[in-house]
């Protein structure tokens, strides 16, 4: 591994168990093992190591989501259970951002931005995906877009909660298998009212299971 992506891979680890905000460029080298001047050659500072992170984060989410327009574009059974959980377990995955949004946005208007072009990215491909998925058979249309504005915004909403739900009922490294299915019965419920055909019978089946 080069030494750019292990230490991306060591702040992750620290952010993730101490906080994004109260952990420093020395405590990340010295948890690799090398000398601060080492780890400035690559990065410059803390913010910058973030944004390398987030830009992670944001290329994983979006190969997550592809896969589903394509599927919807071709009018394909989706596979939506699968979809909810692999972006539960992105989230785990990169939780201190999700745990400290509001104040690493702040602290650095660069990140911020960052932010910005990947919601307004994941909105974009959560319309494609729900236009498809209604032509398909496998949603109903909401009655008009700011209700689809708020599904869209409750499910985001829900999701980064549960990251904190997690932290709070679970010890150790990786969340329950109980904890994971709660939280995916949750998303699942609330999508339930939207979802038609074979697509509700299995989510139905699911949350009755």
């Amino acid at each position: 591994m080069k030494t750019k992506e292990r230490i991306l891979v060591g702040a992750l680890g620290l952010f993730n168990t101490d906080g994004a905000t109260d952990v420093t460029t020395n405590d990340i080298a010295k948890e690799l093992k090398m000398s601060p001047g080492n780890l400035y050659f690559h990065y410059k500072n803390k913010e910058q190591i973030i944004r390398e992170i987030f830009k992670k984060l944001s290329a994983e989410t979006v190969e997550v989501w592809k896969p589903q327009t394509k599927l919807a574009k071709k009018n394909q059974q989706i596979q939506l259970q699968q979809f909810i959980e692999r972006n539960l377990t992105l989230y785990w995955k990169y939780r201190f951002f999700h745990r400290e949004t509001f104040t690493l946005r702040k602290k650095d208007p660069e990140l911020s931005k960052l932010w910005k072009q990947h919601m307004k990215k994941l909105g974009l491909l959560m319309i494609i995906m729900y236009k498809h998925w209604v032509k398909a058979g496998y949603m109903t249309p909401m009655k008009s877009k700011y209700e689809m504005e708020y599904i869209g915004e409750l499910l985001f909403v829900s999701s980064n909660s549960f990251m904190q739900f997690f932290e709070t009922s679970d010890r150790g490294d990786v969340p329950s298998t109980k904890a994971f299915e709660k939280a995916r019965r949750h998303i699942m419920r609330m999508l339930l009212p939207y979802l038609s055909g074979q697509t509700r019978d299995e989510f139905e089946n699911f949350i009755k299971g």
